[in-house]
């Protein structure tokens, strides 16, 4: 697919997320492309991770696939809350689709949330409520 058919994506998220849009990577079965990287984030470690990066994200499963409990609705975007990043993934067919890296200032309220679950898991020992 051509990368212009993604211009409008990236655009939509340039003028949300301004400069905290990190990057953008389409995947194919058995391929991949950058669409867009940040400097500071295309870095040769990350060059070096996109093979193992993109693998995953093409072996990944929704966690409720509609045919399993359809009350949710179809899955439009999984995210991954890191430290110091976001990820978005929008899946286009079993294996494809498109990796949005976001600064994570950028869900800060989703953070703040994530934040204070942790914390009262850790207070409680572990998620088994164990204190080993």
């Amino acid at each position: 697919m051509p990368a212009n058919r993604y211009q409008p994506l990236l655009q939509l998220v340039h003028s949300r997320a301004g400069d905290a849009f990190r990057g953008a990577i389409r995947y194919y079965a058995d391929d991949w492309s950058v669409l867009y990287l940040r400097d500071d984030v295309a870095t040769e470690r990350l060059r070096d991770s996109l093979d193992t990066i993109v693998g995953r994200a093409r072996a990944a499963e929704s966690i409720v696939p509609d045919e399993a409990y359809d009350r949710l609705g179809e899955t439009q975007a999984a995210v991954e809350l890191h430290d110091r990043a976001v990820l978005l993934h929008f899946r286009e067919a079993p294996t494809e689709g498109i990796l949005v890296s976001l600064d994570r200032d950028v869900a800060q309220a989703l953070g703040q949330f994530v934040n204070s679950c942790n914390a009262v898991l850790d207070e409680r020992g572990g998620a088994d409520g164990s204190n080993d």
